[in-house]
């Protein structure tokens, strides 16, 4: 293909609607073959065992792109992710409470690590509307399929595109997805220039020094321990976890917090580290002091 000579199409079925997933990857083995692309097919007895219905499937996306990846000697993602999912996405992520808006957003490009493999994520479409899509595809007679689970209001996602949004813009008397888009773009450009601030060097360390710390401006503190906790791997850290692990900046009375799976964050001789499940019991029982 123009433009895409290395192009590799992956495509799992997650087997949750019957014949209408075997259909869906009849459609894509069908598609990669007229357009003479590689083709990494793989279709799931059951879902891994993480936690809601979308987090599985997540998961087992990701999975399968992993080991694409590795059969095809790449460490590039292109996602097909538009506009109205990247409004979707933020208005969630907003809703449930993010650690400041430009984390709540879809990046245009980011790194994840699945396993051993690092994979380079980028989403080419975030700037085009899903009626765009729509209308390229009639424009060109090009031929899709439709997800029907994308109708069902079982999801708390798609309970944001057909009845919360559609709410707004009534309320508001206008459309809201361009002006939302660009509130997205503004925190991913403000967002960006705070991560240049955050010093590296620290958050990327076994432990935090403590009078370092202090002495970054609070938006600094909190990107600061943002990064640090993400660099330890710590998941679903938001705005509580970190505000938690600010509390040990000032309040001398705590010297450990909790946080999510089982990691203990503590204070000793003027430094914060991290205690995974499993460290030793002389470690445990150590006296913290400020």
């Amino acid at each position: 293909m123009i433009g895409f000579p290395d192009l590799v199409v992956c495509h799992l079925n997650h087997n949750l609607r019957g014949t209408e997933s075997t259909e869906d990857s009849k459609f894509v083995s069908v598609l990669a073959r007229r357009l003479g692309l590689p083709l990494h097919l793989e279709t799931l007895a059951e879902l891994p065992e993480t936690g809601s219905l979308e987090s599985a499937a997540r998961e087992a996306r990701l999975q399968c792109f992993a080991r694409a990846a590795e059969n095809f000697s790449t460490s590039s993602l292109l996602l097909a992710h538009h506009a109205d999912d990247q409004v979707e996405t933020f208005l969630f992520n907003l809703f449930r409470g993010t650690g400041s808006l430009d984390n709540a957003s879809i990046k245009a490009q980011s790194q994840i690590t699945v396993g051993t493999r690092k994979l380079w994520v980028r989403h080419p479409l975030l700037q085009v509307w899903k009626e765009e899509i729509y209308q390229f595809a009639t424009a060109y007679s090009l031929e899709f399929r439709e997800d029907s689970t994308n109708l069902s209001r079982q999801m708390v996602r798609n309970r944001f595109r057909h009845d919360l949004i559609p709410e707004i813009e009534r309320v508001m008397g206008r459309p809201v997805r361009r002006a939302l888009l660009r509130t997205i773009e503004l925190a991913a450009s403000e967002g960006e220039f705070l991560r240049s601030l955050v010093p590296e060097v620290e958050s990327q360390q076994a432990e935090l020094d403590l009078e370092a710390l202090r002495k970054l401006p609070l938006v600094i503190q909190r990107r600061t321990i943002l990064s640090w906790l993400r660099h330890h791997k710590i998941k679903d850290s938001g705005f509580d976890e970190i505000e938690a692990v600010r509390s040990l900046l000032d309040h001398l009375n705590i010297a450990k917090v909790n946080l999510p799976g089982g990691v203990f964050c503590r204070r000793r001789a003027g430094r914060l580290f991290l205690q995974l499940p499993g460290d030793s019991t002389e470690k445990k029982e150590r006296n913290d002091v400020a």
